[in-house]
């Protein structure tokens, strides 16, 4: 098997494990609540821990990738992700799972950033939005399948092979890169910055940990603010950035990875939320709650690579632009209508999974597109980032929100459904904010 197949087939199983883990750990999180004995809203830690580290660990694993070789930081990736899966399994107490979850998101930032530079280095250009769109569906689908397996397992045999069964593929994804060995590396300092690293890690991990807990741990939020603020000030002077900030005067570049930011903090929570809308509000068990779930991200595979193929012919800027309007109609629909029932839901996802195919792979695409090849790993790094940020900052307003309302409605159900409210308000909002990013992005604009 060629290197460039080899490549291929281990990042598109790795594409799909991560989203998979993902949404089918969400579609259990009630049972797993009732076996730790804790509400559901504590649960939510299970899935914000995973990625307050992925994005805090992304800047700094990107350099690391950059100096030490991409191909040797993905192969260590796969390998303590797929430890750390597969301890997970055995996890006796929520601490224990939230460590090893906390594990299991810094190993998936050393995949993230090290995973598109390979796919990009063994890909002719033009055709670069048609590969990315292909690995975008295997991330749809592994999001499809997701809610269903991990309902199915959850429900007849146990959350716990939810963990065994992506552990079990990761090895799979490094038995295919571990033959290769050309190395690839990118032009840059040959050392890691250990003071931005610090300050990057520390900054974003303070905040997001301060934004989840905001009404008792305010003072945590403002702390990585700061941090964040004498980070970039750091590296405007710093000889050896981890950031270079010069990337962000290409208009395209910076509105694509805005745009990207804000869509994941507007759609990540969105299975979360109706997990327990189903399962809490409605009764439905797990299983059935993952069929409904699985309407999104199934079109969302199904169309992705054709929206990669448009982004080549007809550029990203106005599909993706489409694709978060559609998903804003969605969002807007499940707040102006909290107690829905299942056969709205079900329109309102097909509204919110066609808006999402049609922005994943033409917004990449823009991304990688608009700087030269030797900042391809720094730019996947910010992607990346871009995206785990927003997953993150999603999964800390719902908790937020999520722990207010039921603390001060008279009922664990009411507040619920008041959370739910709240929620899907605040991520329209943001939805239609990430569609004024993407206008603003422009056209081709020179490479950085």
């Amino acid at each position: 098997m060629s290197t460039e197949k080899r490549i291929f087939y281990s990042i598109c199983l790795v594409s799909f494990v991560g989203p998979f883990l993902s949404t089918s750990i969400n579609i259990a999180i009630p049972v797993m609540a009732g076996q730790f004995g804790v509400a559901p809203d504590r649960m939510s830690w299970v899935v914000t821990i995973f990625l307050m580290t992925t994005a805090a660990f992304l800047l700094p694993l990107g350099k690391v990738s950059d100096v030490h070789g991409r191909r040797r930081t993905y192969s260590l990736s796969l390998i303590v992700f797929a430890m750390a899966t597969a301890a997970a399994a055995f996890a006796q107490t929520l601490t224990m799972l939230i460590i090893l979850r906390a594990i299991q998101g810094i190993a998936l930032s050393g995949v993230y950033v090290s995973y598109m530079p390979l796919l990009l280095a063994t890909t002719d250009e033009a055709h670069q939005g048609h590969i990315l769109g292909q690995a975008v569906a295997l991330t749809y689908l592994g999001l499809s399948l997701g809610p269903v397996i991990g309902g199915a397992l959850t429900q007849f045999v146990g959350w716990r092979c939810i963990f065994l069964l992506s552990a079990l593929a990761i090895v799979i994804s490094y038995a295919f890169i571990r033959p290769i060995k050309e190395e690839w590396y990118a032009n840059g300092a040959p050392f890691v910055n250990l003071v931005s690293s610090g300050l990057s890690i520390a900054g974003i991990l303070c905040a997001l940990y301060g934004l989840s807990s905001f009404e008792d741990y305010s003072a945590s939020f403002w702390i990585g603010l700061v941090l964040l603020v004498v980070f970039v000030i750091h590296e405007g002077k710093s000889f050896h950035p981890l950031l270079p900030l010069y990337l962000f005067r290409n208009l395209t570049f910076s509105m694509s990875n805005l745009a990207a930011l804000i869509q994941y903090s507007a759609t990540y929570a969105v299975s979360f939320l109706l997990s327990l809308y189903f399962q809490v509000i409605l009764g439905l068990p797990p299983a059935m709650s993952g069929a409904i779930l699985l309407v999104q991200p199934i079109i969302m595979a199904f169309l992705s690579p054709r929206a990669g193929d448009l982004s080549d012919k007809y550029g990203p800027r106005g599909i993706a632009s489409i694709g978060l309007v559609l998903t804003a109609l969605g969002l807007t629909a499940f707040a102006l209508f909290p107690r829905v029932p299942v056969s709205g839901a079900v329109v309102f996802l097909v509204f919110i999974g066609l808006g999402a195919a049609l922005f994943g792979a033409p917004n990449n695409s823009a991304i990688m597109g608009s700087v030269k090849k030797m900042h391809h790993g720094i730019a996947s790094s910010i992607l990346a980032l871009s995206r785990n940020l927003g997953q993150a900052l999603s999964m800390a307003v719902v908790t937020f929100i999520m722990t207010t309302e039921t603390a001060k409605q008279p009922s664990y159900t009411d507040g619920v459904l008041a959370a739910l409210h709240a929620s899907f308000v605040i991520l329209a909002v943001l939805c239609f904010l990430a569609v004024a990013a993407s206008l603003a992005r422009g056209h081709h604009q020179k490479k950085a």
